[in-house]
């Protein structure tokens, strides 16, 4: 619940039960605690007791340590309190032997002090920034990337391989397919001199994308949804890249009508040693800028895009100003979610925006992933604690790049173990860098095929493909519990994949995660031959081999094939398939029948899905289902 709230340009103590609040020169929290979870987007660690955080959105390529691209002001602690600071701004935490907390100004913003526990809390954070955005279903399935798809050829190749070798995917994100100048006209296309394009404007021939509604339409056939990469800015153009007409024409439009953000009287430009240095970027603020950006882009819409990866945003690194007179302090941080609140407006409920920077209520506009890192077990545990921690700040809809984006090929190893905990998260992503890689400077990297797909990385390896294509086939068999879980944490205002304590009092080992209602314990390091789990009171069966488990579970000789999730007495898990590993199945969301497994003598267990929700009960041998069911339903008891 929200104990109180103060407005942050107090000058006095407010003191509430054991926490006291000094509105000081700084904002100093005395109360005892042993633990701070939250703080958004974090690789560096769960517990940030004894860091000083800052808040603030950074690009980081790779290794982001202590730095992230989405930071939220919003944390918990053990002792039943939580902090919510409503700003805009850049602020920073110092969880000492007491908090203190430094603002760079004193506004008007509000101090929301915040008591119950973890999942409470949550709540709390999520009512007063947004609702989250509920996502469609296809995109719970496997999606698939790779930055050197730069052709409708290469795209027809996957779809064929994707046929051919017998692997589910439900999205496929493209970066390498529009212009270098634009960003919004696919590379090769010819069209006449208007300010706005439609898709019948355009002259594909010599373009390597001869057909893209068709392509399109065959991607929704197999059943797999598009989404193309975008990128917050008006680009910059060097002398060495080709001239573009159009693009010259829309520097100057927007250059003049103030339709970018603003520096002094001119208009912003990325600095120096910067990603896209030299570029403007859109100001989101602007109604006219708004208009003229997405009038742009209406055609990929019309032949059916289904969203876009929304890269970027962490663009403002020096004075700069909006249309509404928001300032660079704000604007830094928010400047992200402004940018993806414009996607997500425009694409409405059906498509969706995915995002890698982001701020306040980024939940109620766009799925998240955790940006790029380099393919090594470091980063897999980095990764790991990033996805707990967005949890622990309310965002559900996360996913990462499967055994890293950047560098050399992941090792055998490394490419299992990401998979197998990419099955247990909300977006389960395969992507890859552009050949050559930004690591060429100082890595020995070599130009080769350096797709993290499944077939690329298995060459002639047929055990590999095997076991890699089983887990999609998993992830495929255990939609239905996936989305049925992701709606009814929408209900609750939770998330998906959660901190055992959100779920569990108690001390875990720091490795393992609530999902839905398993409990996941990935395994996160390389050689690993020994996992430690610990359960909650109870008892629990593990779901691949249905062995009861009681309290402390260890594992030795790990098989790279091992994955370990468990699920308590009285609850259910709901697949496709009356087992758990199939051989082949496919990109179909329409399902006619699902199988339940039942574990315990008795429970009950709530499915919803867009046609059905309805609960079943057991003891013994005495089945029950009561509500809206619109399918067929075979079910075994596990005990």
């Amino acid at each position: 619940m929200i104990l109180n709230q103060y407005s942050l340009d107090l000058n006095e103590v407010c003191s509430v039960e054991d926490i006291k609040i000094d509105f000081g020169e700084s904002i100093l929290i005395e109360t005892s605690y042993d633990k701070v979870y939250g703080l958004g987007e974090r690789y560096n660690t769960l517990n940030h007791k004894g860091h000083k955080v800052v808040n603030v959105v950074e690009e980081v390529f790779c290794n982001q340590g202590d730095k992230t691209y989405f930071p939220l002001p919003f944390f918990m602690l053990d002792n039943g309190y939580g902090i919510f600071i409503d700003t805009k701004k850049v602020i920073s935490f110092d969880f000492g032997e007491n908090i203190k907390i430094e603002l760079e100004d004193r506004d008007p913003s509000t101090l929301y002090l915040l008591k119950g526990s973890y999942k409470e809390m949550i709540k709390d954070f999520l009512e007063l920034t947004g609702q989250t955005k509920k996502a469609p279903k296809w995109v719970f399935g496997p999606w698939i990337s790779a930055h050197r798809w730069n052709s409708q050829a290469i795209v027809d190749d996957v779809r064929t391989k994707l046929k051919d070798l017998r692997i589910p995917v439900t999205a496929m994100v493209l970066e390498q397919w529009s212009d270098e100048a634009t960003f919004y006209i696919f590379n090769g296309a010819k069209y006449p001199d208007k300010q706005y394009l439609s898709y019948e404007d355009f002259d594909f021939s010599e373009s390597p994308w001869p057909n893209p509604k068709e392509m399109v339409d065959q991607l929704h056939k197999d059943g797999i949804k598009l989404l193309l990469w975008q990128c917050p800015v008006v680009k910059y153009i060097p002398d060495d890249e080709p001239f573009n007409a159009r693009h010259e024409k829309e520097w100057q439009y927007t250059k003049k009508n103030k339709m970018v953000i603003q520096k002094g009287k001119k208009a912003y430009e990325i600095p120096d040693g910067n990603w896209f240095n030299g570029s403007m970027i859109p100001d989101y603020s602007n109604k006219e800028t708004l208009s003229w950006w997405f009038k742009n882009r209406q055609y990929l819409i019309d032949i059916g895009v289904d969203g876009f990866k929304t890269d970027g945003g962490e663009f403002i690194h020096t004075h700069a100003f909006n249309c509404l007179g928001d300032t660079h302090k704000a604007l830094k941080n928010n400047y992200s979610l402004e940018y993806v609140k414009a996607y997500s407006d425009f694409l409405g409920k059906d498509r969706v925006a995915f995002s890698r920077a982001g701020y306040l209520g980024q939940q109620a506009y766009s799925l998240q992933w955790a940006g790029d890192q380099k393919s090594t077990f470091k980063e897999l545990q980095s990764v790991y604690k990033a996805g707990i921690n967005a949890s622990l700040a309310g965002q559900i809809n996360w996913g990462f790049d499967i055994a890293g984006f950047s560098g050399e090929l992941p090792s055998v190893e490394l490419y299992y173990r990401s998979n197998q905990m990419a099955v247990f998260t909300p977006i389960m992503q395969v992507h890859s860098e552009p050949v050559g890689g930004q690591f060429s400077a100082v890595d020995p990297i070599r130009k080769f095929n350096n797709e993290r797909t499944i077939w690329n990385m298995a060459g002639d390896d047929q055990e590999l493909l095997n076991d890699i294509r089983s887990l999609y086939n998993l992830r495929m068999n255990l939609l239905p519990y996936t989305y049925s879980e992701y709606l009814k944490a929408l209900e609750e205002k939770t998330t998906l994949m959660k901190h055992m304590n959100i779920d569990y009092e108690g001390t875990y080992p720091e490795s393992q995660y609530v999902y839905g209602d398993l409990i996941i314990a990935p395994v996160l390091k390389e050689n690993q031959d020994k996992l430690e789990v610990k359960f909650p009171p109870g008892k629990y069966y593990n779901i691949f081999t249905n062995e009861e488990v009681v309290d402390v579970h260890i594992e030795h000789d790990i098989g790279l094939n091992d994955l370990f999730a468990f699920i308590r007495e009285g609850s259910a898990l709901v697949t496709q398939n009356s087992r758990l590993f199939v051989t082949e199945i496919n990109n179909s969301l329409d399902y006619k029948s699902l199988h339940f497994s039942l574990y315990g003598d008795s429970g009950s267990y709530r499915f919803v899905d867009e046609k059905n929700d309805f609960i079943i009960t057991w003891h013994d041998e005495n089945i029950k289902i009561q509500g809206k069911k619109n399918l067929e339903v075979s079910y075994e008891m596990i005990r």
